[in-house]
């Protein structure tokens, strides 16, 4: 019998297809519309730093705090209490209802008070902490090390908070990816999620106005996490999570084959609907019943760089043959 039972995050999920953070993942009775589907596990959608603020600023709408600074003290906390609060609820009510694994989501650009929640979302029982990290490179005079620094201070004070596992979502925007990535695992953090899709603007050339671009992705966009999931997998023990551009059974088979420990599926479930799940997880089982797997450690990272027999070229000769067609 085909055996999809993975481990990702030291977490053991059914099967290796995860619903990524997103309206999917906000409410209590589309969680479990997720496991009914198949989902190997979920993710929780994003508490975001600014939804906190925006919170906060709506409670305090209309009041006059002139001359009442502890009054500004209390709607400030309160605000920040309320944003806690509905998604602490959540957590709490996922892990009563769910037995798949619930991955929390922390979305954040400062290592500033929001790091504290982490340990509430451990206390209520959450199994990991997915933190979706970004900070935009457009500062002239900030360099790229000094970024990075940014991102590895976030984590290394989140990892010294919480003893559940932690996971971060990047972007590709890094000029030493490999390096990079293996300093989160320095930091014990015990998994990656490769790449973030982030908003991307557009231009309304008859109203002359910057609109978002189409928020859903495409089956193309699969190709650079696939990439670099097979040129680090074998070398790092960090865990790999494929996200973007995974739209059917033939991508989650791909991303696997080249070292993944899970991938994250968003875009084409909104387009297939959530029920589409359910075909992904049977293709999948099919294809391993055709090619004699009975599980997926016998075929993850078959194909990554590191079981390349020229593991030294092989950048560069897919590079080459996919640029001149050299077979």
């Amino acid at each position: 019998m085909t055996d999809l039972t993975t481990n990702y995050l030291g977490l053991t999920l059914p099967n290796p297809v995860l619903v990524s953070s997103s309206g999917m993942t906000e409410k209590l009775d589309k969680l479990k519309a997720c496991e009914d589907a198949g989902a190997g596990g979920v993710v929780l959608k994003s508490l975001f730093e600014e939804q906190i603020s925006a919170d906060t600023d709506s409670l305090m709408d209309g009041v006059d705090l002139m001359g009442h600074t502890d009054a500004f003290d209390f709607f400030k906390g309160m605000g920040h209490h309320h944003a806690v609060e509905k998604y602490l609820e959540l957590i709490e009510g996922a892990k009563k209802s769910l037995s798949i694994p619930v991955i929390a989501s922390l979305n954040a650009v400062n290592d500033g008070a929001w790091i504290d929640y982490a340990n509430k979302i451990e206390k209520l029982g959450a199994d990991a902490i997915e933190v979706n990290l970004f900070i935009i490179p457009a500062n002239v005079d900030e360099t790229g090390a000094e970024i990075e620094k940014r991102y590895l201070s976030i984590m290394k004070k989140l990892r010294e908070k919480v003893q559940i596992p932690l996971a971060v979502k990047i972007g590709p925007h890094f000029s030493g990816m490999a390096n990079m990535i293996r300093e989160f695992q320095r930091l014990k953090i015990n998994g990656v999620t490769l790449f973030n899709r982030f908003y991307r603007p557009d231009v309304d050339i008859e109203r002359m106005k910057i609109i978002p671009a189409k928020i859903f992705s495409v089956a193309e966009e699969m190709a650079l996490s696939l990439q670099w999931i097979a040129l680090l997998s074998g070398e790092l023990s960090i865990d790999f999570s494929a996200t973007t551009g995974i739209h059917d059974a033939k991508a989650v088979v791909k991303q696997l084959l080249v070292g993944a420990k899970a991938v994250q599926m968003c875009s084409s479930l909104y387009k297939n609907g959530i029920e589409y799940l359910t075909t992904v997880v049977k293709e999948l089982a099919e294809w391993m019943d055709r090619h004699q797997f009975s599980s997926i450690e016998d075929f993850r990272g078959k194909l990554s760089q590191e079981q390349s027999m020229t593991p030294q070229v092989y950048e560069r000769s897919q590079y080459i043959k996919a640029l001149v067609g050299i077979s």
